[in-house]
């Protein structure tokens, strides 16, 4: 287990209160859940060095906690952003900024290294409007993203703290889709990242999410209009593929395949493919040669189209992909 996971819910973009209201609860809330102690020091310790944020020096003592907020909007010509190093003074500039909606919010932390610059990721949490290959449009959604290191879900302690913080943020929406997935810098769910030609980005597959499924992970929510396609949450619940499925508010169901997430693997995830075929895109995904240091997609090599009514395969040894890098021959 190493790396970065990529948690993300997608929901259409609302109304500036509401916007506010949300990205509070996501951007202020995470950063309380998710890393409270991180922020206890942040806040209350010798405030760190602004000319950080510009200049190439230190940014604090060795093993300290460092972080940043950053506000980024567009001004008719290009995207223009405001940084500043996390202290009480800079964080409630950052949440009144909300008021008026950005383009993006971001709250990035870390740890510093033993020359006091930015080393070890602790989290980042992000509200993003996904952008239109032409600016200034944008496609009306809101994309509500957490990196966070792979540790803190193999932990089930450290598990359980994340997927509270994701409930209560997802009970108070009607996500399009949520799940978590290795990060990969572009935002894309493990299917959209081996399914194709055409190769799909995200700002083509959300404004699609409720017509179809963007891919299945350990954890996934399946909006309310395609809860009828996969049999509805008494079927999913018998079926076997998920230790949890729970219907929230809005309809859609919040589906996690494993108690533990340390125990993903090839049959779970191969139970969750078939689960949620009829839901998924059609189209086989491909082979990729995987570096030494990338994990395995977790991926079933089969058609959705082609399993939409059939019963799961035996399976002794499911298909997986080995990774992300060159096709395969």
């Amino acid at each position: 287990m190493r790396g970065l996971l990529y948690a993300e819910i997608d929901v259409e973009w609302p109304e500036p209160a509401v916007y506010q209201e949300v990205t509070r609860a996501w951007l202020d809330g995470g950063f309380t859940a998710l890393a409270g102690g991180h922020r206890r020091a942040l806040e209350t310790e010798p405030k760190l060095p602004p000319e950080a944020m510009r200049s190439n020096i230190p940014c604090g003592p060795p093993h300290a906690a460092w972080g940043f907020v950053s506000i980024a909007r567009h001004d008719g010509r290009q995207l223009r952003r405001s940084a500043r190093v996390i202290s009480p003074r800079s964080m409630s500039w950052f949440l009144n900024q909300l008021a008026d909606p950005p383009r993006t919010a971001t709250i990035d932390l870390s740890v510093l290294d033993e020359r006091g610059y930015p080393g070890t990721n602790v989290l980042r949490l992000k509200v993003d409007r996904p952008e239109a290959q032409d600016w200034p449009e944008a496609i009306d959604w809101a994309v509500l993203s957490c990196e966070i290191p792979e540790r803190d879900l193999v932990d089930p302690a450290r598990q359980e703290v994340v997927m509270s913080f994701l409930r209560n943020v997802g009970e108070g929406l009607d996500p399009s889709f949520a799940h978590i997935t290795y990060h990969d810098g572009l935002g894309k769910t493990g299917l959209e990242r081996t399914l194709g030609p055409p190769w799909k980005f995200p700002r083509e597959t959300i404004p699609t999410s409720r017509q179809a499924l963007r891919g299945y992970e350990w954890w996934t929510i399946c909006p309310k209009e395609l809860v009828d396609a996969v049999g509805g949450a008494d079927a999913l619940r018998a079926g076997g593929a998920f230790h949890e499925v729970v219907q929230l508010p809005s309809g859609a169901l919040w589906l996690q395949a494993t108690e533990h997430y340390r125990d993903y693997g090839p049959d779970a995830y191969t139970a969750v493919f078939h689960a949620l075929a009829p839901a998924l895109p059609p189209g086989t995904p491909k082979h990729f040669d995987r570096g030494e240091s990338e994990p395995a997609e977790r991926v079933v090599h089969l058609d959705a189209d082609s399993v939409r009514r059939s019963p799961m395969p035996d399976r002794t040894e499911p298909e997986t992909l080995r990774g992300i890098g060159t096709p395969s021959n």
